[in-house]
């Protein structure tokens, strides 16, 4: 009897460790315009850019496969620039449309960072809405980080994929879904 005991102990343990080391919480200090972010084995430390308010429509959820991607790892298209190709073509995001190409040119890799309750809340709403195919319009006050060093399981990282990291201040959602 004692055999069964000792199992499921072990098992337990070994799903707490497991969990501890493979659930990584985003660790975020400010102290003026320096931030230094650690989530699981990434380390960046940056500092941050002015504050200003971006609407952008989130398209698609990044793939991460071993890159920090924050809270949110989305790509974005400037609110602007969808309306201005939307009056030029109409439906720009069909593939057969010329429209498509200039988009296509205007999307970016973004990754999104918030130490904010609500924030988040709202950036984990926004984030369902994509995974249901969704174009949620959105509106946040960030700061874009700019990086002065990235480390991975304590090996020094460059970055050159042109994917941008904001500090999310505030994050709303004025539309559920662009094209409806």
């Amino acid at each position: 009897m004692q055999m069964p005991k000792r199992s499921v102990i072990g098992a337990v343990l070994l799903l707490s460790v497991g969990v501890l080391f493979c659930n990584p919480r985003t660790q975020v200090h400010i102290k003026g315009h320096r931030i230094t972010i650690d989530s699981g084995g990434h380390h960046i430390e940056g500092t941050l850019g002015p504050a200003t308010v971006h609407q952008m429509l989130m398209k698609d959820e990044g793939i991460s496969i071993g890159t920090f991607s924050g809270d949110g790892f989305v790509t974005t298209l400037p609110l602007a620039t969808a309306e201005r190709l939307r009056a030029q073509y109409g439906d720009f995001f069909k593939c057969n449309t010329p429209g498509v190409v200039q988009a296509r040119g205007a999307l970016k890799g973004t990754v999104l960072v918030c130490n904010h309750g609500e924030t988040k809340k709202s950036l984990t709403e926004a984030l369902s809405l994509v995974k249901k195919s969704r174009i949620p319009v959105v509106s946040f006050v960030g700061s874009p980080i700019l990086v002065t060093k990235q480390t991975y399981l304590k090996m020094e990282v460059e970055d050159h994929t042109g994917t941008v990291l904001y500090y999310l201040n505030d994050f709303a959602i004025l539309k559920a879904d662009y094209m409806r």
